[in-house]
């Protein structure tokens, strides 16, 4: 038997990916992390996640080397060392704030800050399971909140999933003339990140950083933010629960997060 992984860069989304609905990664899919590794594959985990909200899977997966936070804002090393990082200014972020509310009734808005996010409250309620804001950094209006470091905003609408476009094409039309990108969040949420960023871009740098040419790199996701990755990738690999937008800018779909899809097509690899 051979393996077909070795010397490739495998890029994985974390939630609706690795992780289960119930927010949980399967004793089967931490095996194949690791046979994937000892196969010669480089593993980063590219999430819309920031780094503090990591501990427990970084835990769970020792030896995954890099880490694509806040949708591909910044990169970490395997040491937790910042190695590429992208930023949205203190006073374009204040005045986005004040440009959206003016534009849109019913936000609540959230910011990464750091290595951590705060958020308004109804930001916070809708977090996946897993995406626990600690209590101090909950906010009742966040321009009082906001500090230099900021990665993205995050916005939230209580008829998000309803009237997605059409919000999707407001925020757009607020931020023109702003150095910002709007983006599909991997949360119920549309996301603000400095423009040039994303994580197809992140991805992009960090395999011209290993020195791994683009047909050498995987990329796994389900989900709107994931897009970029998918596409630029070498081979862009959608969750078989994915929306049908996902599934078509991939090259292969497999099976869904509860199926531990991403096991199954990593040991299909690995025993070649």
């Amino acid at each position: 038997m051979s393996n077909r992984l070795e010397g490739k860069l495998l890029a994985f989304d974390v939630d609706g990916t690795l992780l289960n609905y119930r927010g949980e990664l399967t004793e089967r899919t931490i095996s194949s992390l690791l046979a994937a590794k000892e196969a010669g594959a480089i593993t980063a985990l590219a999430t819309g996640r920031d780094w503090g909200a990591l501990v427990n899977l970084r835990k769970q997966l020792p030896d995954m080397e890099f880490a694509l936070c806040t949708n591909g804002t910044e990169i970490y090393d395997h040491f937790g060392e910042l190695i590429y990082e992208r930023q949205i200014s203190l006073e374009m972020a204040k005045e986005l704030v004040a440009a959206i509310r003016d534009r849109i009734d019913g936000v609540a808005i959230g910011a990464g800050i750091n290595k951590g996010i705060i958020g308004e409250p109804e930001v916070v309620n809708a977090m996946p399971p897993g995406l626990e804001i600690p209590q101090d950094q909950i906010v009742d209006d966040i321009v009082s909140a906001l500090k230099p470091a900021i990665r993205d905003l995050v916005i939230y609408h209580q008829d998000y999933v309803h009237r997605l476009d059409e919000l999707f094409s407001t925020m757009v039309d607020v931020c023109n003339g702003f150095d910002v990108a709007v983006q599909y969040s991997g949360l119920p949420m549309m996301e603000l990140l400095p423009t040039g960023s994303g994580k197809g871009t992140a991805l992009a740098w960090l395999a011209q950083h290993l020195e791994i040419k683009r047909e050498n790199v995987v990329a796994f996701g389900d989900g709107l933010n994931d897009l970029s990755m998918l596409e630029w990738a070498g081979t862009g690999i959608a969750m078989g629960q994915s929306e049908i937008r996902v599934q078509g800018a991939a090259n292969l779909v497999i099976g869904t997060c509860e199926e531990e899809g991403v096991a199954a097509w990593l040991e299909t690899q690995i025993n070649a």
